[in-house]
């Protein structure tokens, strides 16, 4: 137990030999939200396209207020002065705009100043370029896609954007007690959960899922359902069969194809699982229970999906509550454990919920997680501790 690999090793060595194929593809700028660009985006425009009034008011010639203001009595509008709503353009007679405030116009087209002060050609305009300019840079690459930097895009008029394409990862559900959702459940058999919560894990972090029907516990199936998964998926998921059980074939079809890198991870719930390169692509196989699956899909296959997404992991909002229940783990292993979460006008109380024995609806509908670190047996109650939420503030 002591040898066994941890997370960050796993990690490691996995991102040492295995060699990202990173695809991408070209799509409309309106479908880019959360995206990676592969490119530095330009300015295709200038806007204003010329010139464009700051304000709603009256564009004139400042000429004509060198000496003061003038007599409007029988100006005509479209020969002596024309509206200018804010943003926009005006004849190229006019150089300058009095503020609407300023001017009042009779129902007959009568213009009436209440100007007083100077002039100058260009005052209360927004000059050519203004808002954007050609050539200036919109977003550089490798930036996520935000709601703002896609209208700076279309203000720059970009139509269409390369981006990093969202991997393709396969889900093999196995074992011969699993149902779909939906069937029938007899003495022996379960519903397959994990389908539905790696799906939804899969679709948060940007991936695309493939999730394949059930496949029973039969050596040969489970290789034919890998080797469909292999030519479909950038990534393979293997759910089941990863410990030492009767039924247990699929980490030892990953070791019997001489592909394997860990089986075995000093990580709980989930240490039967099991780490291969296949053609280069990663093939994870994730022990059965929803707590191994849920570990697994956090620690590992998110660092594995951002990676082929160009994205950095996300920074997880934490807090600090005060541990009302002592924690014991094993001291070489990192145990995730899922914390109850209690607002009190001073702070916040963590406990941990059952991680043997307890409910599986109670576990998975914790607030926050926490890990055991190594070499740390104990964190007693009484102590500080900072959990990291698995649900924003306002819902606790």
């Amino acid at each position: 137990m002591a040898s066994l690999p941890t997370r960050a090793q796993v990690l490691e060595t996995l991102f040492q030999q295995w060699t990202p194929v990173y695809k991408t593809e070209t799509i409309p700028v309106e479908e880019a939200l959360g995206r990676v660009l592969v490119h530095d985006q330009f300015s295709q425009v200038s806007i204003p396209v010329v010139r464009a009034s700051a304000m709603d008011g009256v564009a004139v010639s400042s000429a004509r207020f060198q000496s003061g203001p003038p007599d409007t009595s029988n100006w005509k509008p479209g020969v002596d002065f024309c509206r200018a709503d804010t943003g926009d353009d005006f004849d190229d007679l006019f150089d300058a705009v009095i503020p609407i405030e300023q001017a009042e116009l009779s129902p007959e087209g009568r213009l009436t100043l209440r100007w007083e002060g100077p002039l100058e050609p260009g005052q209360n305009i927004r000059p050519r370029g203004s808002t954007i300019r050609a050539g200036e840079l919109l977003a550089r690459k490798d930036r996520q896609l935000r709601p703002f930097d896609l209208a700076c895009l279309a203000m720059g008029g970009i139509t269409h954007v390369e981006v990093y394409q969202a991997p393709r990862v396969a889900f093999l559900p196995t074992g011969s007690e699993l149902v779909p959702l939906g069937a029938p459940v007899a003495r022996g058999q379960n519903i397959d959960s994990n389908s539905i919560l790696v799906q939804g894990l899969l679709t948060e972090m940007g991936a695309n899922p493939l999730c394949y029907p059930i496949t029973p516990d039969q050596p040969a199936d489970v290789a034919a359902a890998l080797d469909r998964a292999l030519e479909d998926a950038d990534v393979i998921l293997i759910n089941g069969g990863s410990s030492k059980g009767a039924e247990d074939f699929n980490a030892r079809l990953l070791e019997e194809r001489g592909s394997a890198l860990f089986h075995w991870v000093a990580a709980a719930p989930g240490k039967p699982m099991c780490v291969a390169l296949i053609h280069n692509k990663p093939v994870i196989n994730l022990p059965g229970p929803p707590l191994a699956v849920l570990y697994g899909m956090d620690w590992c296959i998110r660092a594995i999906v951002h990676r082929l997404l160009h994205k950095p992991l996300p920074r997880r909002q934490t807090i600090r509550g005060t541990l009302t229940e002592p924690i014991h783990a094993p001291s070489n292993m990192e145990i995730l454990c899922m914390m109850d979460v209690t607002p009190t006008p001073g702070g916040y109380l963590v406990k941990q919920k059952p991680w043997r024995g307890g409910s599986m609806p109670d576990a998975l509908g914790a607030g926050a997680v926490y890990i055991t670190e190594l070499g740390c047996e104990e964190r007693r109650a009484g102590e500080d501790l900072e959990v990291t939420l698995l649900r924003g503030l306002e819902d606790f």
